[in-house]
């Protein structure tokens, strides 16, 4: 797959920002923060220039981050299936189905966020890593 470079801090302060709006838009009970923020991620995973958080940071902070090699699949991956669990979140959210499991389930998908921001253990990472190496079983 392609490899593309990108600042690991600034992806990491992108992380942090996202969970940190999720967090808000929990205890403030805002359904359009968390529409707010899967929109944003999904912008993300289509283009990294469109990550708004992550450019703001590469913005100020660029002559202090890292340069990392990642995957541009991975990082599409991991963006796309945030975007993807916080839009089914906020579904259930706007039409008031399961209100209180929807938001124990966006607290669950920011606790992951922040797990990936803090710890750098992500679960979509992992994911991707298990499906592309049983795709690329199959295909063989």
């Amino acid at each position: 797959m392609k490899q593309c470079q990108i600042y690991n801090n600034s992806l990491r302060f992108s992380r942090a920002t996202y969970g940190t709006l999720l967090l808000i838009a929990f205890f403030i009970h805002s359904q359009w923060l968390v529409l707010a923020v899967a929109v944003l991620t999904v912008l993300g995973a289509l283009s990294l220039k469109l990550n708004i958080p992550y450019q703001i940071h590469v913005l100020i902070f660029k002559r202090k981050s890292e340069l990392i090699s990642k995957e541009s699949g991975e990082l599409n991956f991991v963006a796309g299936a945030t975007g993807l669990l916080l839009f089914i979140g906020w579904l259930f959210l706007y039409f008031g189905k399961f209100v209180n499991f929807a938001w124990i389930y966006i607290l669950v998908v920011t606790m992951m966020i922040f797990l990936a921001c803090f710890i750098g253990f992500c679960v979509a990472t992992l994911m991707y890593v298990f499906l592309k190496r049983l795709f690329n079983k199959t295909s063989v």
